[in-house]
This record gives structure tokens, sequence and C-alpha cells, in this order.
């Protein structure tokens, strides 16, 4: 008989690799810096690299990419609402087939790392989700032309080294916005050490984009083209280390508001009161207020009652407030004021054919003239809610002549122009363009 067989023990199956906890917290209190322990104490900076790295492990291992949440530090200053937000926008860069990953020799994919990335994108941007889409389209477009021309392949790359990044001429950088190639190309090692301690990389390069993509015809700024306090900013910049910073002034700007902003604050509060105001959210105090921005964001009705109730304060003494006087709203902005006033300044400073429907408001057959007049505001809102409002509109768009119920081919294509008109008026003056084919031909229309 044979002897039993006796099974041969198997090795007890190897144990997952060990890694720290990240932190469970995926908030902290307003003015409490990122990497801030229990005790109240900064961490060091080995501390928060092993805990950021920990995350990037987990978010890795099990696909959970909300894991990063713990280490995003953006994230943490927004309120629980504005996360969702956040969280929103982040999930469309998620799946934006524009946005391509590469990496060179020597770097490993890294999926967390790449998420950590896009969230650099959506706090450059957050709040502005227009400039976020037209940026990354830029890119695009700049990335197809590199690429040659309309062969490109529709994409904004962002590439990982292993070391600095190069540019073409062999340049070496952490990081590096190439304007001209649509890329975005970074240190991967690099880019985790900063990132562990709240500094952004992508979130700077991306500003450069911003910056770089956004300007207006004829404009030549080290900021993005809707910023509106360049010169209250300028003047401010001069008694601080930005003064010589030239083309990182935004990009410095954007990481010391969203990532350090009790820093930014305590040292400069003046800058940090325009970087808020610009962005619309205050990370201090946790509330929001209507963006002061140059890229039509607000509506007409809101911007006519904000100036009723202000009129005397921004108006030059006089029966009027001219656009003089609203540009300086924002060249030497009055802080005693709300916020919404100057964001009212700059939603009619930014779209001419809400403000030319305002300027004429109370007397359809006077010239657009740049004098907004009391009664103007107040006649505002039953212009609005008429049913002809979309012709109205129209009518001045170009800044000529008043409200004749004359609306030529140059008003109607000022306004389709015009970043402040509402998609729901937007889409009635395009059936008014295709229902009136002379329009097509140079001839006007009459209502």
């Amino acid at each position: 008989m044979s002897p039993p067989i006796r099974p041969i023990p198997l090795p007890d199956p190897p144990l997952p690799p060990q890694f720290p906890t990240p932190p469970t917290e995926v908030s902290r209190p307003p003015g409490v810096p990122y990497g801030t322990g229990p005790d109240g104490q900064p961490k060091s900076e080995a501390q928060l690299l092993a805990e950021f790295k920990a995350a990037l492990n987990l978010a890795n291992a099990n696909g959970d990419l909300s894991t990063l949440d713990a280490v995003d530090n953006f994230r943490q200053t927004l309120t629980p609402e504005l996360q969702r937000e956040y969280d929103a926008q982040l999930e469309a860069l998620r799946n934006d087939p524009r946005i391509e990953f590469q990496y060179e020799p020597g770097v490993e994919r890294n999926p967390a790392l790449e998420d950590m990335t896009l969230r650099g994108m959506a706090a450059a941007t957050f709040g502005n989700p227009g400039i976020m889409d037209s940026t990354i389209a830029e890119a695009v477009r700049n990335n197809d032309t590199y690429n040659g021309g309309p062969e490109g392949d529709g994409h904004m790359v962002l590439r990982f080294y292993d070391g600095p990044a190069l540019t073409d001429d062999g340049s070496e950088a952490a990081g590096w916005a190439m304007y001209g190639a649509g890329h975005i190309r970074m240190d991967a090692n690099y880019t985790i050490s900063a990132l562990s301690k709240g500094d952004s990389v992508p979130q700077h390069e991306f500003s450069h984009f911003m910056q770089g993509y956004s300007q207006r015809e004829g404009q030549d700024s080290i900021f993005p083209g809707d910023f509106p306090y360049e010169d209250e900013m300028l003047s401010a910049l001069a008694s601080t280390d930005f003064v010589e910073r030239g083309g990182e002034t935004w990009p410095d700007l954007q990481n010391r508001f969203r990532q350090y902003p009790e820093t930014l604050a305590a040292e400069h509060p003046e800058i940090y009161r325009m970087m808020a105001e610009y962005a619309g959210y205050d990370p201090l105090t946790r509330q929001s207020s209507p963006p002061v921005r140059l890229d039509g964001t607000g509506d007409v009705q809101s911007a006519s009652t904000t100036l009723q109730q202000y009129f005397s304060q921004v108006g030059g003494g006089d029966d009027y407030i001219t656009v003089g006087e609203l540009q300086r709203m924002l060249d030497n902005p009055n802080f005693d004021l709300p916020t919404e006033v100057r964001a009212a300044a700059a939603f009619l400073l930014s779209s001419p054919t809400a403000r030319f429907v305002v300027d004429t408001a109370s007397n359809g057959n006077a010239d657009v003239d740049g004098r907004i007049s009391l009664g103007d505001l107040q006649a505002v809102d039953s212009l609005v809610d008429s049913r002809e409002y979309a012709y109205f509109l129209l009518d001045t768009a170009s800044g000529v002549g008043g409200r004749d119920g004359y609306i030529s081919r140059n008003d109607v294509m000022a306004a389709l122009s015009d970043p402040g008109i509402p998609p729901e008026i937007r889409g009635q003056i395009q059936d008014i363009l295709q229902n009136n084919p002379q329009l097509h031909l140079g001839f006007g229309v009459r209502y």
C-alpha cells in the first residue's frame, strides 16, 4: 500500500504593500493652512510627501479617485456645495476627449497623478468654466498646428518626464507650458513633491495657458484677458516680490491665492481681495459673490438694479454714469462699496450690447451717447420683460443710433460676438438671422 499523500503546505499569500494611511479629512476649517496637523503645528515635508504618495498609491490600487480628496489642497478650501461644483467640473475634465497624457521613457503611467493634474486645471479656472473650455480649445488648436495643421489629432498634451521637462530647444524646467505646441510638460517626481506641499505645478502651468490664450485683440498683458484690475494690481505688486516675475506673475498669483490663501491674505490683503473678486469666491470666509470679470459674466437686470442703488456713489455727481466712471470703478476700485457694484461695472464694460440697451432704456428715440441716467436704469426691467427684448437688444447692438425699429447686419454681428448675451437670447438672435436672409446680404430688417 502506498503511503498516504500528504499535501505540501503552501506559503501564506503575500500581504499587500503597506503605505501610511492618508488623512481622512477632506476639508479643513477656514483659515487653517494646508499641511497643519491635529496639534495645530505644520507637518514636516517628509510627512506630507509620505501621505501624498500613500494617497496616490491607494487611488491607483483601488481605482477610487475620491481618495485624492484628502490631499487636494484647493478642494479643501471649498464649502460642501462648491465641492460638488468642483467635482462636477473635474468629472467633465476626466471625460474630455481633448486631453491626452503622455509619458517619457522611465516614467510609468500613473492615473492618480493624472487626476491630480486635472484637479490643478480645475482649480486654475474654478468658477470660470468658459475660460476652462476656451483655454483647452486654444491649446488643441495650437497642438494641431504644431503637428501639421488640419491633420492634428485634436488633443492638448500633458507629458510627464523622468527628470526636468524639456523644451524643443533643450531648455530644462520643472514644468513648461508650450503655448505654440499646446503642450504642458512636467517633471513627474518634482510635480509629486510639490503637490504634496499643496503647490500645484499643473495649476501653475495651465494658468500660463489661461493667461496667454485669453488676450483680447491688441492686448499684451501678464494677466488674463478678462482680469479687471490690471492697473490696480500692478500698483499693488510694485512693493512685493511679484514685481520682477513678468510672465510668471499670473501663475504665482493663482498659486498663492488658490493654494495658500491664508498666507496671501495675511501678507498682501489688497492683492488677495482683487483675486477673490475675480474668482467670485473668498476661500477664507468661504463666501461666494458675483465675480468681477471682463468676460460678460452677469446679467443686465442685476447690473442695472445694483447701479440704481449706488447711483450717487458711482456717478460723478451729475445725472449720469459714463463709461469712464464705470472704468474707474475697476482702475481705482472703491472697496468700501460691495463687490456687486464692481461686478455690474465689469459686466456693462465687457458687454457693449447690454450697455447700449441700458443707455437708451428710458428714451428709445435718443442715440446711444455713453451716458446712463437713473431713469435708464429704472426702465431696464420693463424692456427685458418684453417679448420684443431680443429686437430691442439688437436695435442698438452696434452702438449707432437709437431704438428706431431697424436692425442692421452690423447690429446682429455685434450682438453675436458679445460675450454678455445670454444663451436664450443668442438663440433668438440666430432665429432672427435665419428667418431674415436679407441680413446675410447686408440689408437690414424692421420689426
